[in-house]
């Protein structure tokens, strides 16, 4: 079993931080910006050439598989971004809770500065604006978050059930599964694979559509690259 690792491509939130290094009037699930789009057009092309492979791989090498399952966070700028390569590769998104960034879906309160959890989109919101999405598990219908603000406790247990769960389904097969999601969050998911929680507060940059993929062998997880942007040029990094 392969996994990738995928970040979103840029939001109109990673853009607000990085025009003022400031949150203030973020969105609670914000969509891509243009470059946004683009990077996840770039990013699919790449994919639909089974460009996932490995550094030492060649384009003969037989271990050079394409995707097989794409699971996506259910947070609108992932899914607009897995949708994007869906499309390319033929494949239907399952949109899976556990992925979503840290923290869930909430906005701050100005005055007293503390974070509330907001129902996010609908079921059917999600899959009227995205036509090859299936559910993991059911959802709620007044909004799939729709629990409180998600503290920091509670994001490595969440990582540990998904690795889990990403074994129980996948584990004892050759599958190629890539994970859309989000940099914050992989941080916790990378140290719940290696099985290190120590790791954490490092933190790992990622990139917006930077790949990453750990190859689950008889020696344990191996760790081929992270943060791979060969599939965007310098002007489309963010």
């Amino acid at each position: 079993m392969r996994i990738y690792f995928i970040r979103h491509a840029q939001s109109t939130n990673n853009l607000l931080w990085d025009s003022t290094g400031s949150s203030d009037g973020r969105s609670q699930d914000p969509h891509l910006t243009d470059l946004g789009v683009m990077q996840a057009q770039l990013l699919a092309t790449c994919l639909a050439h089974q460009h996932l492979e490995c550094p030492d791989e060649g384009e003969d090498n037989p271990r050079r598989k394409p995707v097989t399952h794409i699971y996506s966070s259910l947070m609108w700028r992932a899914l607009q971004t897995a949708d994007w390569v869906a499309n390319r590769l033929n494949l239907p998104v399952r949109g899976l809770k556990d992925l979503h960034e840290t923290g869930g879906i909430y906005l701050k309160d100005p005055q007293t500065e503390i974070h509330h959890g907001l129902p996010g989109k609908t079921p059917l919101d999600l899959q009227a604006g995205f036509a090859a999405l299936q559910f993991v598990e059911p959802i709620n219908p007044a909004g799939w978050w729709n629990v409180p603000f998600e503290p920091d406790e509670a994001v490595m247990p969440r990582a540990q059930r998904l690795v889990n769960w990403i074994f129980e389904k996948h584990g004892s097969g050759d599958d190629q599964i890539a994970l859309f999601s989000h940099g914050g969050f992989f941080n916790y998911f990378f140290a719940a694979l290696l099985g290190e929680s120590d790791l954490l507060p490092a933190w790992f940059v990622l990139n917006n559509t930077g790949r990453c993929c750990f190859e689950m062998t008889s020696r344990g997880c191996v760790v081929r690259y992270l943060n791979r942007l060969d599939h965007l040029s310098e002007a489309h990094i963010s």
